[in-house]
């Protein structure tokens, strides 16, 4: 089954590990003072709608208007597979088609203390087939999930999580797979940078740019369902990492941050997770406020 994603965003900068692998080569990540060189790692993003950034934000795109100020993207598309197996588990694979660079907006807190580093969007309008195609994997016990919403105003994400301890997380996942390998713009912008810092070329072909969860990586799903004025709107999916913490040298000190996995070449998207878990977090945020939401 394909779904059309309404927006993806994966943060990349909220890897110190791959900070650490484009250090090492010679790029100056994020800053250098000294010299005023720049190579901020991008957010991989994909708007199904226009979307309107600051130009200075905008890193990389096939297709952009600008005032000078500020940059309009157009249209992207980006689409989810999801794969159930003959084991019971779910494997997402998020696929994005068309997508811009963007160096991440002003933040007090910065992204290598963050749990969530990639979202995806669903339209609500997909939740039915979702059920129904899911619906064989269904745990009519309730899976051990709670519930949880925070929002403000008129919007109010509703989540789901598993046991008492995870609602930071999610739903377990058993494994990911989310790179920057074998994308375009990046591979464009990579070798712009590399001029720029006086990286040698030949260096690029060596580097691991992808993360896969490690061994001892603490990693969950958010499932949720965004609700706007009493409405249901889309279906979210957060990918979270928590554990361990590690420590690398940046160019100005000792950063300390949330480990996002281990570092692979892989131009391969995907996470995986129990079919079970996945279809019944979705059906308990379905039914947050009461009878079926489709």
């Amino acid at each position: 089954m394909e779904v059309e994603l309404e927006r993806m965003q994966v943060f990349f900068p909220a890897s110190l590990e791959i900070q650490e692998e484009l250090l090492k080569a010679g790029f100056k990540v994020p800053y250098d003072k000294g010299s005023g060189r720049k190579t901020p790692i991008p957010v991989v993003v994909s708007s199904l709608g226009e979307r309107r950034i600051r130009r200075s934000r905008l890193l990389k795109a096939k297709d952009f208007e600008s005032d000078g100020k500020f940059a309009l993207v157009q249209g992207e598309r980006a689409l989810l597979e999801l794969e159930p197996t003959d084991r019971g588990f779910l494997i997402l694979r998020p696929k994005p088609i068309e997508y811009h660079l963007e160096e991440i907006g002003f933040t007090s807190i910065p992204p290598r203390v963050w749990g969530t580093w990639a979202s995806f969007s669903l339209p609500f309008s997909a939740y039915g087939e979702l059920v129904d195609f899911l619906g064989d994997f269904r745990d009519d016990n309730g899976n051990g999930l709670y519930t949880a919403s925070r929002g403000s105003g008129g919007r109010i994400e509703v989540y789901a999580y598993k046991g008492r301890s995870r609602r930071d997380l999610g739903i377990p996942v058993f494994g990911y797979s989310l790179g920057l390998h074998g994308l375009m713009l990046f591979e464009e912008y990579l070798g712009e940078k590399a001029e720029e810092n006086d990286v040698p070329k030949e260096r690029l072909r060596y580097l691991k740019l992808g993360l896969k969860k490690g061994r001892e990586t603490k990693a969950g799903l958010k499932v949720g369902i965004v609700w706007e004025n009493g409405r249901p709107v889309e279906i979210t999916l957060k990918l979270s990492t928590t554990e361990p913490r590690i420590r690398i040298q940046g160019l100005y000190g000792e950063l300390v941050g949330k480990s996002r996995g281990e570092l692979v070449r892989t131009d391969d998207w995907y996470i995986i997770v129990h079919a079970s878990d996945f279809i019944t977090a979705l059906e308990a945020v379905g039914k947050a406020f009461g009878g079926n939401s489709y």
